[in-house]
């Protein structure tokens, strides 16, 4: 069992080792086409951009169905014992929740943008047109069946070629825009572009794993046909996904509220420090999709003290990362933030210092959501983040008045440090039970 969990554990940082070298050029690359975007259309303008795309993202994360958690979730077993038909019928299952709700979030998009208008969202009537493009490509924006198939398959290199690329047709397309001083329309047109260019080489990585592990691609007559014999698959989809709204109101809803109450420029410091963060804490979050592979055998198994140990391994490794963030963070954070931005902003090293907390209380999420959802309790998950969301927006909107961009910032770290602890209590009666039978009785 010690062997076994070890091995794991190295599999589990391999794999992220893959994640984050493909990251790190996406990283960098970020931090110059931002300060690029930025310094190109002056910080409203950046802001108003910042604002259509996060609205964007929004109807997408909570229009969309997670079939990569499916697929993974209800295809493991079938994939590994060699029973296509059966593997087929959960991936066509999949493959239509992709698209028909990409369908529904692109209608969405564009019914917000047409019904209440982008002066109601705080933006200028100008930029209309540009905001109809945008939702247009929420229905590109979901690649949940071809990402579960290379996480299926463990092929983590693939994500950091179609990453790579997506990557340089951002940098390169904001490297124009900023060489010819173009405007807001054509950055929109590039982040647009961006994410076509995501869903047309995921699903290309996805259809060729599917090809060379199957010998052969999806038949379009399992691919039309109802979902059979898999009970539990539309509560388990909707449960993870209506659990990836809540994360996504969480996480976008805060920059769209700043920008309804305070104005697009204090939206784009928000966002900017935001991203800086996220950026810093990235290599411990790219664990998550390597997570539930390794999880998921662990409960075929039945393996619970493998589990356990992998997961007390994991919550130590994210210890020892979180302080080296924070270090970084007070040292170069302050810099890194006044480029990117090309803007100093005043008390913008305690927004930043603030996200960051944040982000490092999000991280010690890694091995816990993946936990509780392998062994059936995404109920406690999607309960947590409920009440989490209930408490966060009627603090941030109090602390936004009182004290502005550094309000909304500690409003957020208020709200993750409720969301590890509501989520940590139960887990840490699993890591540390007597018995790992009896501990796992609490998710019963």
């Amino acid at each position: 069992m010690a062997s076994g969990s070890h091995s794991v554990f190295t599999r589990i940082l391999s794999n992220t080792g893959v994640l984050i070298t493909g990251r790190v050029v996406n990283a960098v690359c970020s931090f110059v086409y931002v300060a690029w975007t930025a310094q190109t259309l002056g910080l409203d303008a950046f802001g108003v951009m910042i604002l259509v795309t996060t609205f964007a993202s929004l109807v997408s994360d909570i229009t969309h169905l997670q079939s990569w958690q499916a697929l993974l979730h209800y295809g493991t077993a079938p994939y590994g014992q060699k029973k296509y038909d059966q593997f087929y019928n959960i991936l066509a299952f999949c493959v239509r929740a992709d698209f028909l709700s990409g369908a529904v979030g692109m209608i969405c998009g564009l019914g917000a943008i047409m019904l209440v208008g982008p002066v109601f969202l705080g933006w200028p009537d100008s930029i209309k047109p540009d905001a109809l493009l945008c939702m247009l490509t929420i229905l590109f924006m979901n690649t949940g069946w071809s990402t579960g198939m290379l996480r299926l398959c463990n092929r983590f290199k693939l994500v950091t070629f179609y990453e790579f690329i997506t990557t340089c047709v951002r940098t390169g397309g904001c490297g124009i825009g900023y060489l010819l001083h173009l405007g807001l329309g054509y950055f929109l047109f590039v982040w647009c572009a961006t994410q076509l260019t995501m869903f047309l080489s995921c699903t290309g990585a996805g259809l060729y794993l599917l090809r060379k592990q199957t010998g052969a691609f999806l038949p379009l007559k399992t691919l039309l046909s109802p979902v059979q014999n898999v009970p539990g698959i539309w509560k388990f989809t909707l449960s993870t996904s209506v659990n990836q709204v809540l994360e996504s109101v969480f996480q976008q809803g805060g920059t769209l509220v700043i920008g309804a109450v305070l104005g697009a420029g204090e939206a784009a410091v928000y966002r900017v420090a935001r991203q800086i963060s996220n950026g810093l804490s990235k290599p411990a979050q790219m664990m998550l999709p390597t997570l539930y592979p390794e999880f998921i055998r662990f409960r075929d198994k039945q393996d619970w003290q493998g589990m356990r140990q992998v997961t007390l391994k994991l919550f130590g490794l994210i210890a020892v990362f979180s302080i080296l963030v924070f270090l970084l963070t007070v040292t170069v954070g302050n810099s890194l933030f006044s480029y990117m931005l090309h803007h100093s902003w005043p008390g913008q090293k305690t927004i930043l210092v603030l996200l960051v907390s944040s982000a490092l209380l999000d991280i010690g999420l890694v091995p816990l959501e993946p936990l509780l959802t392998v062994l059936g309790q995404i109920a406690m998950v999607l309960k947590a983040r409920i009440t989490v969301i209930a408490v966060y927006f009627p603090l941030l909107y109090v602390l936004l008045l009182q004290w502005g961009v550094d309000g909304a910032s500690l409003s957020s770290v208020l709200a993750s440090f409720l969301m590890l602890l509501i989520c940590g209590i139960p887990v840490f009666s699993f890591l540390y039970g007597r018995e790992n039978k009896k501990s796992l009785s609490i998710f019963k």
